[in-house]
């Protein structure tokens, strides 16, 4: 069952009364990923990690399987439709939505994300259904880029390119700011990131 309604239940991880909810479980899934990797995601131990028993999955969720499925379309919700609709209201043109990208690693925000992102693409190189899903991510996300490009005037062909090199440069920035994140601020990389790739092409003559 998915009825996240009245059943009576322990208390949710917000501390208010009533049942578990569907995303509870996603959330403590998604602990786990990070934590153990997706073997670790195991019902018993989101059962005690919760507090409850596992008559309180089943009321959520058929399998084990079913609940990965749902952990893989919250995030790629999250990673692809949210931050979209959030940089398209926030943004005033297209230079500021490039901006807006760039920076979103570096955001507080993105700390979580980025290791739920990383765990679920260990996942993905060992099975094919995080892998479909990183596909349609990543496709989803260099369209944004894309769009943006071409917004700022570019050919389609340019822009695709353009928006593959802004997002090589965004996903490995997402990594390397672990480690090297006091050597650039963030100021100084996305604007002067911004720049180049935002330059018109060379023209020999």
């Amino acid at each position: 069952m998915h009825d996240t309604g009245d059943a009576i239940g322990p208390k949710g991880r917000d501390g208010k009364s009533g049942a578990l909810s569907v995303d509870d479980w996603i959330d403590a899934a998604k602990d786990l990923l990070v934590s153990e990797n997706v073997r670790g995601v195991q019902i018993s131990t989101l059962c005690l990690r919760l507090k409850v028993t596992k008559g309180s999955f089943y009321w959520h969720f058929s399998s084990r399987e079913e609940l990965l499925a749902s952990v893989l379309n919250d995030w790629r919700r999250r990673m692809t439709l949210n931050i979209v609709t959030r940089l398209s209201r926030a943004a005033d043109d297209a230079a500021s939505t490039l901006r807006g990208l760039l920076a979103l690693p570096r955001k507080s925000f993105s700390a979580r994300g980025g290791a739920i992102e990383m765990s679920i693409r260990d996942w993905g190189r060992r099975n094919a259904g995080p892998r479909q899903t990183l596909k349609e991510v990543d496709l989803i996300r260099l369209s944004s880029f894309e769009q943006t490009f071409r917004g700022l005037g570019f050919s389609a062909q340019d822009a695709k390119v353009r928006g593959y090199v802004a997002y090589t440069i965004m996903m490995g920035d997402s990594i390397l700011k672990e480690t090297l994140r006091e050597e650039v601020s963030t100021d100084a990389f996305v604007e002067h990131a911004a720049d180049l790739l935002s330059s018109p092409p060379s023209r020999d003559g």
